[in-house]
């Protein structure tokens, strides 16, 4: 048993964690129960073991403030009826006299239909029946870990489909979800705060494999749930009247069982992160010299397409590994600028070479910038960014040929990594970038320093008088990578009036 501020943490086996002690008004017990949560999957906090201020931990702004500590709380669920207007606190209610079998509920990942799934769900237990009624846990790292080795291999890289309205239909009426809603996630997916490698494939919501038949989608899938669950790894909690649990929803799976005599009812509170968006992973092979050399060889790949097409499931990965800083840094300078120069609440923001979509990603979550388009060569990169719903237009373009896109549509054109010799040359992108750029707005670039094509073009983009150069920057764009130097430019795209 370890202690932090009174916190006592009692760990539970075959995962998870007990807590007592706990003070929700301590910062520091919130800091540690987020890490607890993460690390275990499943944190139990006693009817008796906790305090929020004068409020007890049941009180609806306890869970509140509790699922406060994982992100935003949701609102809104299109089977669960709220308990009051606000909708935040769900009440999850079953008989047992309904005739559903007791094994009919399956393991499952909450909301993992929608393209941001859940972050975390806190449970508390107010009616409980004489017996039965347990929520089991799966812990999806294990799982993961329970495949044989070419399984893995074969699952990092598919995709499967998810649906609402099939998931729920296994054990409820099918008029009670009327409309449906699918999103396609990775089979093995990344923590997004351990970076572990989770199974995100469940019996519940996924109903297909991308790319596969009806047959070999089902067989591939009866046999991943074969392998990955095991019962004696899995964490049933016997409720107490009062008791909080909060879980994991991408790090464990869950299931409620339908053998209780009599009325149970749960409240909930969920919390999401909505720029949260499902990682692929593709395995541990390879340290940061191979994820720099697979960088330096796609880069230099004369068949752009076929290169990416390849290289679409472990990009991510590598630049990540390599340490690859130009996007953030990149999409800082846009923001910045964007915000100093260009007049308007909801610029429209053109990413060429958007690839997954990493740049999107950063420009919704550090600046609230969500009115993008995305351009790439690449089709399989492209699909990464569909399948997280990134973008709201999709252009598969090569920006080594005249745009087909009208002048002036734009506030701002991003273009990070993509230029480069044997991907998009210096002419004609540049002066289309300003083309299709609003008088006034912004093109920001990132190139090498040594790649003297692109240095030469601004510079005669300048003279000519479609542009000005507002701002530079050099830096390291690769922490691994420190003898190489890149630049950004942020140029200001002038009115026609000017080139005269």
């Amino acid at each position: 048993m370890k202690t932090l501020s009174t916190l006592a943490v009692h760990q539970l086996k075959p995962f998870g964690v007990k807590l007592t002690k706990v003070d929700v008004n301590s910062p520091e017990q919130c800091d540690r129960i987020r890490e607890l949560l993460y690390e275990n999957g499943v944190v139990i906090i006693p009817a008796d073991g906790a305090s929020v201020g004068a409020q007890p931990i049941q009180a609806d702004a306890s869970l509140l403030k509790l699922a406060g500590l994982f992100g935003q709380v949701e609102n809104y669920h299109p089977v669960n009826a709220p308990k009051d207007s606000t909708g935040k606190v769900q009440i999850m209610e079953t008989m047992g006299d309904t005739g559903i079998p007791a094994d009919s509920f399956l393991f499952h990942s909450d909301m993992s239909w929608r393209v941001n799934p859940s972050r975390a769900s806190v449970l508390c237990g107010f009616i409980l029946p004489p017996s039965g009624g347990n929520t089991c846990f799966q812990n999806a790292n294990q799982m993961y870990r329970n495949l044989s080795p070419e399984l893995r291999e074969q699952l990092h890289g598919i995709s499967a489909l998810h649906s609402l309205q099939k998931g729920y239909a296994r054990v409820n009426p099918p008029d009670d979800v009327t409309n449906d809603v699918q999103a396609i996630h990775p089979a093995v997916i990344k923590h997004p705060d351990t970076g572990v490698p989770l199974l995100y494939l469940n019996s519940n919501f996924t109903v297909s494999l991308v790319g596969m038949s009806e047959q070999e989608s089902t067989e591939l899938l009866n046999r991943v749930f074969d392998e990955a669950n095991r019962p004696d790894q899995v964490l049933c909690h016997s409720w107490t009247k009062g008791d909080v649990v909060i879980s994991d929803n991408l790090g464990v799976q869950h299931l409620a069982r339908a053998d209780n005599q009599g009325l149970h009812r749960m409240h909930r509170v969920v919390a999401h992160d909505p720029y949260l968006r499902t990682e692929r992973y593709v395995g541990e092979t390879g340290d940061v010299k191979e994820a720099i050399s697979n960088i330096e060889h796609y880069l230099k790949q004369d068949d752009n397409q076929a290169g990416y097409q390849e290289w679409a499931f472990r990009y991510e990965q590598d630049v990540n590994r390599a340490g690859y800083k130009i996007p953030a840094i990149a999409t800082d300078i846009l923001a910045q600028y964007l915000g100093q120069l260009v007049q308007t609440d909801k610029p429209l923001i053109l990413d060429v070479a958007a690839g997954t979509g990493k740049n999107a990603l950063l420009l919704m979550r550090n600046h609230g910038l969500t009115n993008l388009e995305a351009m790439d060569v690449s089709t399989e990169m492209l699909f990464e960014a569909r399948r997280r719903e990134l973008y709201h237009k999709y252009h598969v373009e090569d920006a080594n040929q005249p745009l087909p896109i009208p002048d002036r549509q734009y506030d701002a054109v991003l273009c990070v990594g993509g230029l480069s010799g044997s991907q998009i040359r210096a002419q004609p992108a540049l002066e289309e970038f300003i083309r299709v750029t609003k008088d006034g707005g912004l093109v920001v670039l990132s190139m090498r320093e040594a790649e003297s094509e692109y240095t030469a073009e601004v510079s005669r983009l300048v003279t000519t008088g479609v542009a000005e150069v507002v701002h530079k920057h050099s830096f390291v764009g690769i922490e691994s990578n420190q003898e190489v130097q890149h630049q950004i430019f942020v140029l200001g795209a002038l009115s026609d009036d000017n080139s005269d």
